[in-house]
């Protein structure tokens, strides 16, 4: 009879290495929601079917490019793609593998749209995973520290009361408003206490935190940039920062512009990409979309600088 696997009984180690990977987990799942909801494309999922936009985005996070593609059966899809082992003198594919669940087609390169993330088809999840990586050790050294502000002891005793040491601990980290014991048990004699003097650093770490992500936050394009140090930096420093953001920006913005305008003469269609006004709200001096054309407001601009 084959041995039963028994769940591993609970316990403080087991609840740690549970809380740094569901941190960071979330910390990465985070950023992914952010980055995915930066743009819009109007009219793809009507086009292409419901999810399409969701799919592109996501093979755009995780592979850094895509595809899209009319197929004689199964009609306009997005598809992930690969590049084929043959590139012309301008270091593109001749051919791609076009897949996805239960599809996989070996396409010439001008019978798709090839999408970019960004001109090095870099996925974003490998600079994000830097970030969440970074955030989760911040916020588990807080949650380190917190627990130290709420238990600066360590309780010393002999072997024979290391049980009633860990047992008395827990009820001490458990918020236990009162700790019981036996009245044989002579605790003045048995343990000792130790000061551990744990330093309060949550305010600092705090402000740690807020800097990793608003760094992460500009690399994706986005104005994080905090209001009380934002009155502290003068115009051009201001117009720096914005300038700085826009650029971050226009790294995911102009590939997905070219591959938008590609589709639509290719497919004689009409798909619209947006930027989300809404995650952009901190740049609305730069981005005054109001359901106009990002790639309008661009050539605005520029006609506006040179006057």
């Amino acid at each position: 009879m084959a041995n039963k696997k028994f769940p591993k009984p609970f316990n403080e180690q087991n609840l740690s290495a549970l809380l740094n990977e569901a941190t960071a987990q979330d910390w990465f799942t985070r950023l992914q929601l952010i980055a995915m909801n930066i743009f819009e494309w109007k009219g793809l999922d009507e086009v292409f079917g419901y999810g399409a936009s969701r799919m592109l985005e996501m093979s755009l996070f995780n592979f850094g490019r895509c595809a899209f593609y009319k197929d004689s059966e199964k009609g306009y899809l997005v598809l992930n793609a690969n590049p084929s082992s043959t590139f012309n003198v301008y270091n593109l594919p001749t051919k791609l593998n076009l897949w996805s669940i239960g599809y996989n087609k070996q396409v010439d390169f001008n019978d798709c749209v090839y999408v970019q993330n960004n001109l090095l088809e870099y996925p974003t999840a490998k600079t994000l995973t830097l970030f969440a990586q970074r955030l989760y050790e911040t916020e588990r050294t807080m949650d380190v520290n917190r627990f130290g502000l709420k238990t600066p002891v360590l309780l010393e005793g002999d072997e024979k009361s290391m049980l009633t040491l860990k047992n008395i601990y827990m009820q001490y980290s458990g918020n236990m408003p009162v700790i019981f014991g036996r009245k044989n048990f002579n605790m003045t004699e048995k343990i000792n206490s130790i000061n551990t003097k744990v330093e309060n650093l949550l305010s600092d770490l705090e402000d740690h935190k807020h800097d990793i992500l608003n760094d992460c936050l500009t690399f994706l394009g986005i104005n994080s940039a905090n209001t009380d140090k934002k009155e502290r930096m003068i115009t051009d420093e201001v117009k720096s920062n914005d300038d700085f953001i826009r650029y971050c920006l226009d790294v995911f913005l102009k590939p997905r512009l070219d591959a938008c305008k590609r589709l639509n003469e290719k497919y004689k269609l009409n798909i619209e990409l947006k930027v989300n006004s809404d995650i952009l709200k901190e740049n609305n001096d730069l981005f005054m979309f109001g359901g106009d054309e990002v790639g309008e407001i661009y050539d605005n601009n520029q006609e506006s600088d040179g006057q």
